[in-house]
């Protein structure tokens, strides 16, 4: 099974290459990664000490959620070598930004065994950390044959992922049993990998990490520094939408021209949630001769006079969470459209009415929490997030009212990094009982 599944992989390989040449050709991607994807590292990775924690993040999400049990790691093994694999390249980015330059940051191989080898006989771990629900069969097994212990960490399954992986149960199960424990998000979760032939007494809820989250430093001069580059008064109603994706942001438009109608002075700052949308999005707003700025073309240390545009267009990285912080409402991207939403953590530890549309999938549990703890508001469509607009608008007190049950919420989840945490130290200790079993053997 493992051979044909290296066959299709390869096989949608080749049919994906025209696709990942015109990215690349177009937007500069992929050139920079081609030969970490093979599997050769950097070599100053050959120097670092072995025996390390490789830990894997897809992109920018799943590292923004491990930065949390990363630090937990080195708190509790100081001085242990950390390497930490991405996919995209914005995951890619916001790693080496968030973390030490001491810790090996590269992409992850392509899953071809000669890849994965080359990549383990470079790094040469003793654990492996795999974040959410990243499962690379010809990877797993190459770790389970050199006896290298793997955790699925804040593990979750979609589902559209459960009804692809119940298909192929039988070589699922086989490829789950590489993985050492699975640390799941909820309940759910684990019952969905229970269901693919997952032994129970290797599947825990740990929680979930993305509610570890923490504000950026120095959040307060932050704030007063954008406030003052977007011209933005405290007075002014300000929404931000957030990782908005393809036809969502039109949807997001007919909304705000409703709340423009009540309110005139309100301004939205509009988060396109891949870099590579920033033109279509930027093409968008000129289409609709709506009054907007780019954030790229806004000096910081400049007094920006804000009272005459009605768009902020953040065409920038990482600055989304101190957006976050001044804003008066908060929308949640890709909710509009059928793609599963995003992470709403980050405006509810700023303590800000927080509204979603229907597809939520992706965060499926933590969303149902927020609603019923009426700490959220969820909209059908576009007319629905318009009208939720101009009432919030006009009631500052359901506003406050609203994020202060969020931030409760967030506080409410906390405390998966430290179970994660005991769970490695359990699985080390095992490991290394087997290894001496086997070396007596």
């Amino acid at each position: 099974m493992h051979l044909l599944y290296s066959l299709v992989f390869t096989l949608g390989f080749i049919a994906a290459l025209p696709y990942f040449l015109f990215q690349a050709l177009l937007h500069r991607k992929y050139f920079a990664s081609f030969w970490q994807r093979f599997g050769i590292l950097p070599e100053a990775f050959s120097s670092r000490p072995k025996g390390g924690i490789w830990i894997h993040a897809v992109s920018v999400g799943e590292v923004m959620a491990m930065l949390p049990l990363i630090q937990a790691v080195q708190a509790r093994w100081p001085g242990r070598q950390l390497f930490v694999s991405t996919v995209t390249l914005t995951g890619q980015t916001l790693a080496r930004k968030k973390l030490a330059s001491d810790m090996g940051v590269f992409y992850f191989p392509l899953d071809w065994r000669f890849a994965v080898r080359k990549s383990l006989a470079t790094i040469q771990p003793s654990l492996v950390l795999i974040a959410e629900t990243e499962i690379w069969p010809n990877f797993l097994q190459e770790c389970g044959e050199r006896s290298i212990p793997v955790l699925l960490v804040n593990g979750r399954i979609s589902d559209r992922s459960v009804s692809r992986y119940r298909t192929i149960k039988p070589f699922m199960r086989r490829v789950l049993k590489n993985i050492s424990f699975c640390c799941m998000q909820t309940e759910l979760d684990r019952d969905r990998l229970l269901s693919l032939g997952v032994e129970p007494g290797r599947a825990e809820v740990a929680g979930n990490l993305k509610y570890e989250i923490g504000a950026p430093g120095a959040i307060e001069d932050k704030i007063q520094t954008y406030r003052q580059l977007l011209g933005l008064s405290p007075k002014r109603f300000v929404v931000v939408a957030g990782s908005t994706m393809k036809d969502e942001e039109s949807l997001v438009l007919e909304a705000f021209e409703t709340l423009r109608n009540a309110c005139s002075g309100a301004v939205l700052v509009l988060a396109p949630r891949h870099p590579e949308r920033f033109r279509e999005v930027e093409k968008l707003l000129a289409d609709r001769s709506i009054a907007y700025v780019k954030r790229s073309d806004m000096n910081m240390g400049s007094n920006g006079s804000g009272e005459a545009r009605q768009v902020v267009l953040l065409d920038s990285m990482g600055e989304l969470p101190t957006l976050y912080a001044l804003a008066s409402v908060v929308f949640i991207g890709g909710s509009l459209v059928p793609t599963g939403g995003h992470n709403i953590l980050e405006p509810a530890l700023f303590r800000k009415p927080i509204l979603f549309g229907p597809s939520m999938s992706n965060f499926r549990e933590m969303s149902k929490d927020f609603l019923q703890q009426q700490a959220a508001v969820q909209v059908r469509d576009s007319a629905e997030l318009g009208r939720e607009l101009v009432r919030m608008s006009r009631n500052a007190e359901s506003r406050q009212e609203v994020g202060e049950r969020g931030h409760a919420v967030l506080m409410a989840n906390r405390g998966a990094a430290q179970r994660i945490v005991s769970r490695i130290e359990s699985v080390e200790v095992r490991s290394v009982k087997f290894d001496v079993q086997k070396s007596k053997a």
